[in-house]
C-alpha cells in the first residue's frame, strides 16, 4: 500500500487491547524508515499503559517526535493535552495519532475538531475479534457508533489487529481478517490490512495475497511478558 495516497494525519481508535498503539508505533517507524517527517501525538489520556509516550525514547532516537501531556512527566497521569497538538496538526509532516481505547477516551479528540475539520483526516478503527467486546460485528459497529459520538469525528476505514500477544497464530489473523471483512461489508468502510507478527507473514500472505499487511514486533511485551 502506497500510504502517501493517505491523508497525512492518521487517526488510531479501537477498543483497549486492541492493538491500536502497537500498530501507531509499528507504523510511525515504518514511515519514517520510508523516509517521510514523522510525529507521533499520544492522546491516550485513560490507559496509564502501554501508550506511546512510554516509548518516547526509542521513537525520539529514529527521528520521530512524540507529543503528550502539557506537563512531561511520563509517571503521572495528568489529562493537560499540550499546545503543541493543535500546531502538529497544522504542520506538514505526517501526524499519527493514538486515540484513549473507549469512547470516553476517545473524547479528548473532539477538542481538536476545529482544526481536524480544517486540515482533513483519516481515522482508522482496528479491530481484534479477540476481544470480547468487539467480537461480533454489532459490537463493532455499536462501539464505532460511540466513538465517533463522543469525538465528533468519523471513522474513515479499518484494519485487523486481531492477536494473542506472543501466542497469535496465523489463524488469529486469519480469523480477524474475515471478521472485519465483515464489518466492512455492513459499514461500507474499506478494510486497509493487518497487522501480522514477522515470522506469520508468509503464511498469512498465501491466504490473501491482495490484502495488505503490516509486519509488527511487539514492542509493549517484555521478554518475560507472555
Amino acid at each position: 500500500m502506497d500510504w502517501k495516497k493517505h491523508h497525512r494525519i492518521l487517526i488510531i481508535t479501537g477498543h483497549f487491547g486492541s492493538g491500536k498503539t502497537e500498530l501507531s508505533i509499528n507504523l510511525a517507524l515504518h514511515l519514517r524508515g520510508l523516509g517521510e517527517s514523522v510525529r507521533v501525538v499520544d492522546l491516550d489520556i485513560i490507559n496509564t499503559y502501554f501508550r506511546l509516550r512510554d516509548k518516547e525514547e526509542l521513537l525520539e532516537g529514529q527521528g520521530i517526535d512524540t507529543i503528550y501531556t502539557a506537563i512531561k512527566a511520563k509517571s503521572l497521569d495528568i489529562p493537560a493535552l499540550d499546545p503543541a497538538i493543535e500546531g502538529a496538526f497544522l504542520s506538514g509532516d505526517r501526524i499519527i495519532v493514538d486515540v484513549g481505547g473507549n469512547p470516553s477516551g476517545a473524547r479528548a479528540l473532539g477538542r481538536f475538531y476545529p482544526v481536524l475539520e480544517e486540515t482533513g483526516y483519516e481515522q482508522i478503527f482496528v479491530i481484534n475479534a479477540n476481544r470480547p467486546e468487539t467480537q461480533s460485528v454489532e459490537d463493532v459497529v455499536e462501539f464505532m457508533t460511540m466513538t465517533q459520538a463522543t469525538s465528533q469525528t468519523q471513522i474513515t476505514s479499518l484494519f485487523n489487529t486481531t492477536h494473542m500477544l506472543k501466542a497469535t497464530t496465523a489463524e488469529d489473523v486469519l480469523m480477524g481478517i474475515r471478521k472485519a471483512q465483515e464489518v466492512s461489508d455492513a459499514t461500507g468502510l474499506p478494510l486497509l490490512g493487518t497487522v501480522c507478527l514477522s515470522h506469520l507473514v508468509e503464511e498469512v500472505q498465501a491466504a490473501y495475497p491482495e490484502l495488505y499487511i503490516l509486519p509488527i514486533d511487539l514492542y509493549f511485551r517484555d521478554p518475560w511478558m507472555l
